[in-house]
């Protein structure tokens, strides 16, 4: 297994890398790239300049694939990361974070920023007010079923915050940072 550049990806391992996309994002985000098409667009918008795209292959076939940028100061911002839906729970989605985080630091960054929705019902802090009492909701976060929060936090990360309805009335977004420097 080898991560590359995405710049260096063939046409035809970016139609892979698309339908890997787009079925990936179906499991947890069931209507956010509804064809391939739409997850083609994805992938090619982590071409723009100051976006940095690595991708895990695997005698030349994608098996998933990861892209961050500066945020704001100091703070870079992970989206997305995709990983094969065959290829998953194998540790390319640790290896491809890792190595995203390499290169941010490599960047001065301190903090990396991600955002995960809950469109599935698969959080507590779905379908519920999250305007009321918001802290103490955030604080009592669990999975009701898998959720990508869980992978996060494995790899890391934290919760930092949630945003109530950002996808739609009861579908918040939960948060996620991680400190890329030593204190």
């Amino acid at each position: 297994m080898t991560i590359v550049s995405l710049a260096t990806l063939s046409r035809a391992q970016i139609n892979a890398l698309a339908e890997l996309t787009l079925e990936a994002a179906a499991q947890h985000a069931p209507g956010w790239l509804p064809t391939l098409e739409s997850a083609r667009e994805e992938v090619d918008e982590t071409r723009e300049a100051g976006k940095h795209a690595r991708v895990l292959l695997e005698q030349d076939s994608p098996l998933g694939w990861v892209c961050a940028s500066k945020a704001w100061g100091r703070i870079w911002e992970l989206h997305p990361l995709m990983v094969g839906v065959a290829h998953q729970r194998r540790g390319i989605g640790r290896l491809l974070v890792r190595d995203i985080e390499a290169i941010a630091r490599e960047h001065d960054a301190l903090t990396m920023l991600l955002g995960t929705s809950d469109l599935t019902d698969a959080t507590s802090l779905s379908s519920i007010d999250l305007y009321t009492d918001t802290t103490a909701w955030f604080g009592r976060v669990r999975a009701l079923k898998p959720h990508p929060f869980e992978f996060w936090q494995r790899v890391g990360y934290t919760i930092v915050g949630v945003i109530p309805d950002a996808e739609a009335p009861g579908k918040p977004s939960i948060q996620l940072a991680r400190r890329l420097c030593t204190i």
